[in-house]
């Protein structure tokens, strides 16, 4: 079997693409969610939109979620690996709070 080598503990972490598409993914269901709910709320209304109009708003929407849940995990990530600590408040708050 193949062993991965060591990694020392100054070693920032890994960016973990799969991770970041799989929150991308999460965030086109919810876009293309709340696009189905304003198709209903379309629907129920008197005014007319075309079949074209309905399938692009789908798009759209799934799209932005997509590229909005990537952002964030991406950005999250890099967040996590900086070794400034303007990025890391919070770990600086649980120290202080432990002595």
């Amino acid at each position: 079997m193949g062993s991965s080598p060591e990694r020392s503990p100054t070693a920032s972490p890994r960016f973990r693409g799969r991770q970041i598409l799989a929150v991308g993914l999460v965030g086109a269901g919810l876009g293309l969610g709340l696009a189905l709910v304003l198709r209903r709320i379309a629907a129920r209304t008197p005014a007319q939109i075309s079949a074209t109009a309905q399938f692009w708003l789908l798009v759209l929407l799934a799209g932005f979620g997509l590229v909005a849940g990537m952002a964030i995990e991406a950005v999250r990530q890099l967040q996590v690996a900086s070794p400034e600590p303007e990025y890391h408040p919070r770990d600086a708050q649980r120290r202080q709070r432990r002595r």
